[in-house]
């Protein structure tokens, strides 16, 4: 059992780990950048591509509305503290914290991928490896772990869901008149690992003497790894549940599914004024019945003696959980889908452009809205840097975005960054940026071919 355990642990954490950003934001008004048609299908860029496994498109990408620096660190007597230590008020830490502290965690890693030109029309097909994490938590963890008063603590609302798939996608963005631009993208999605629970209580109650804490709700898994057949109904989960042999795992990539990238872009005012809209990821995927496994999870927990602000064990603990199978039947899951508007207006010969971007993500547990200004620069036809920042989602004045593309006949290179904050904070000798609670950098090299000539004189300098 504890194998069991540990393995599905173990899976979640590199699913969260490995994650990369699925959606750079900076990069939707950079027209250089293959990656803004991630973002909105109507979007082409400047040149066909070609793609490559892992140089073309890597990163790390992290959104929450509770971790930073000026939340979990404070300036007390001339030292800088944990919010755990005593010299910080519970109302003072607490007071930052939001009811739901939500963390969301996308991965979108290129594979393969090739666009194209067909006279005024753009094309892109490819593959992908993707991911889809989010976390909700309950304040009551945070008021626990701060006060240890005594009482009991509800944290029902805590969750979990993890995602992980492959994506094959062939899609197109067409003119259907001198300043609309539509465009639509499918996608045939094969499923790799679904992890959720779905709590029915997660308590915890504090007393002078001690912690215990009690969860009582289901696990439920999906994916190549697993077997059905060793999670029988009513019985103990078996430890062979989870098989790595290659052969079997192939036999076992049976979760299907699809989805659909939808957008247009509006181009008025003799082109100076754009606006655009998407919605991307609109879709699912049913998780088969020979890789599903359901659980009901019973788990008691007891810490007596830890020490939260040195972080030691001077005392007893103790820790049991069972899990029992329950029917094993498949099940369909949506993917967590975004919506996206952009308005856009350039200046002097397309050379500056200023954007505003809407960008909500609707997750299993959790929305998380954005609203993302920046400054566009094109000094020429294959050069494009771009300046933003984000007013919502928790993001804090000082806290900017930024990306470079480099775009000529042959190579496009992009480097970006969504939050850089620049105000910092010094702890243990370490300069950290202290409002900043979230992380999201790309960079590719792909390589550029083929412009249309009809779409040449567009992009003079």
């Amino acid at each position: 059992m504890k194998r069991v355990i540990l393995v599905l642990l173990a899976a979640v954490a590199i699913l969260f780990g490995d994650s990369v950003s699925a959606q750079l934001r900076t990069s939707y008004f950079m027209e250089g950048s293959y990656f803004r048609n991630e973002l909105n299908p109507a979007l082409a860029p400047t040149r066909g591509y070609l793609a490559l496994p892992v140089i073309s498109g890597l990163g790390v990408g992290v959104n929450t509305n509770f971790l930073s620096v000026d939340n979990l660190f404070y300036q007390k007597d001339g030292q800088v503290v944990t919010a755990l230590h005593n010299s910080v008020s519970a109302d003072e830490f607490l007071g930052k914290m939001p009811e739901t502290a939500k963390m969301n965690i996308n991965a979108n890693i290129n594979v393969l991928g090739l666009g194209f030109y067909v006279k005024r029309s753009y094309w892109t097909l490819g593959l992908n490896l993707r991911t889809q994490n989010d976390v909700a938590i309950s304040k009551d963890l945070f008021r626990a772990l701060k006060t240890l008063g005594n009482g009991r603590y509800d944290l029902g609302n805590t969750a979990l869901g993890s995602t992980s798939f492959l994506e094959t996608y062939l899609g197109s963005s067409f003119r259907v008149c001198d300043w609309i631009n539509i465009g639509i993208k499918a996608k045939f999605l094969v499923g790799l690992l679904n992890v959720s629970t779905e709590m029915d209580s997660i308590n915890a109650n504090v007393a002078a003497d001690g912690v215990t804490a009690q969860v009582r709700g289901m696990l439920r898994a999906g994916g190549f790894i697993f077997s059905s057949k060793q999670a029988v109904a009513g019985q103990p989960i078996d430890e062979n549940i989870i098989n790595t042999d290659l052969q079997y795992m192939l036999n076992n990539l049976g979760s299907l599914g699809g989805a659909i990238d939808v957008g247009a872009e509006f181009r008025l005012l003799n082109d100076h004024l754009r606006i655009s809209a998407a919605i991307t990821d609109l879709g699912f995927i049913h998780w088969s019945k020979k890789s599903h496994v359901a659980a009901s999870v019973e788990a008691d927990f007891a810490y007596r003696g830890f020490n939260l602000e040195t972080g030691e064990m001077d005392g007893d603990s103790s820790a049991e959980m069972t899990m029992v199978g329950t029917e094993q039947k498949g099940y369909t899951r949506r993917l967590n889908f975004s919506v996206n508007v952009g308005i856009e207006y350039n200046i002097l010969n397309n050379h500056i452009a200023f954007g505003l971007l809407s960008h909500n993500e609707f997750a299993s547990n959790n929305i998380m809205p954005e609203l993302t200004a920046s400054v566009n620069f094109r000094p020429t036809s294959w050069i494009s840097a771009t300046v933003s920042h984000t007013f919502l989602g928790g993001v804090r004045p000082g806290v900017l975005g930024c990306a470079l593309n480099i775009h000529p006949a042959g190579l496009n290179l992009f480097v970006g960054m969504d939050y850089l904050g620049l105000a910092q904070v010094k702890y243990n000798d370490i300069n950290i940026p202290r409002y900043q609670n979230a992380v999201n950098v790309y960079a590719g090299l792909g390589f550029n071919f083929g412009r249309p000539k009809a779409l040449r004189k567009e992009y003079e300098e």
